[in-house]
């Protein structure tokens, strides 16, 4: 058995152990089903077969030998306490702060703070009142408790800043995605990309805009909150199933970038076999020649040099076999090199 065919089987047995587990923590997480509400069915189903779809793909992706080490990297981490600080300030740097993203501009970083924040907040509120996890019980006159896993950890008026926090927080993150993935579409269709980019935004902007209606739509009658409340399980379950096939697919791969970054702090580097510079760190290429090679593919040694030395020995075999000029023209050296 192969590498990666172990890698497909261990992938798929993680998303069957995750599916099992997250029906276990329903059943018990809401009281044996006493506090799961029957109407929101169609959310939980959605949920169990995303689970299974992303746990697989990001599974697969983790295990893979050209991402696996760095996985490994972040495990070594925790049983080294400089390492361990150093991961803790690039996750509050990359995932919290999201700077990678604010350096191509302080509007656009702010818009995917807004977009990606207001989406996790949103997942993280709803999937616990799907689960039956949590749950809220009168507790005389305006006052109520919140149960989370049949715990009571709070204890609010609905008249206080607390309690209007608990029950508009929804609305608040719905706020945020709204903002943020309006400047995406507004940026995606000046740039006029294709649907991989805009179709997920506007599945978050759907999402978001019939949560928006549903408290509005309640004012109005009985039969309209019903049409929006159709339309926002729609919107739900179709965001759910989609997203271990789409872009926002990078969530759970992102963190990966954690792991990259130890390896490149700690790691040898390899260097180029033209120019001597170095590019990359060397178990990551010892890693993507073992994968290549398990396939029948070498490249004759072009992977040991660094992507500029290839663009112009790229450049060099259509300046002989289309007799093009390219300005500058490649050294004659090069030529020669590639003849």
């Amino acid at each position: 058995m192969g590498v990666e065919e172990r890698a497909v089987r261990a992938a798929r047995r993680d998303a069957a152990g995750a599916t099992l587990f997250l029906a276990a923590a329903v059943y018990f997480g809401s009281g044996r089903l006493v506090h799961f509400d029957p109407a929101l069915a169609g959310y939980l189903a959605a949920v169990a077969i995303a689970l299974f779809s992303i746990v697989r793909r990001v599974s697969l992706f983790w295990r893979r030998p050209a991402a696996a080490f760095y996985g490994r990297e972040l495990v070594k981490a925790v049983r080294r306490p400089r390492s361990l600080a150093a991961t803790a300030r690039n996750a509050g740097r990359d995932l919290v702060a999201q700077r990678f993203i604010a350096r191509r501009g302080a509007l656009r970083g702010s818009a995917h703070v807004l977009l990606s924040w207001g989406t996790l907040a949103g997942f993280a509120i709803t999937l616990p009142l799907v689960f039956g996890w949590i749950h809220f019980e009168a507790d005389g006159g305006r006052i109520y408790r919140a149960i989370f896993l049949s715990v009571p950890v709070a204890r609010f008026s609905v008249d206080g800043v607390v309690g209007w926090l608990f029950f508009h927080a929804l609305s608040l993150a719905a706020v945020a995605v709204v903002l943020g993935a309006s400047y995406f579409l507004a940026a995606r269709s000046r740039l006029r990309s294709g649907p991989f980019h805009v179709a997920p935004l506007l599945l978050l902007l759907a999402v978001a805009a019939t949560g928006l209606a549903l408290p509005i739509a309640a004012k109005a009658g009985a039969t309209l909150f019903r049409v929006a409340g159709i339309a926002h399980e729609a919107a739900v379950i179709v965001l759910l199933v989609t997203l271990p096939y789409g872009k926002l697919l990078h969530v759970f791969i992102r963190p990966l970038e954690l792991g990259a970054a130890l390896v490149r702090e700690r790691r040898e580097r390899a260097c180029c076999a033209g120019c001597g510079a170095t590019f990359a760190p060397t178990v990551q290429l010892a890693a993507v020649e073992s994968m290549l090679a398990a396939r029948g593919f070498t490249f004759a040694g072009h992977q040991r040099s660094c992507p500029g030395c290839r663009r112009r020995g790229l450049a060099g075999v259509h300046v002989r076999l289309l007799d093009a000029e390219f300005q500058p023209r490649p050294a004659p050296a090069l030529l020669r090199r590639v003849a």
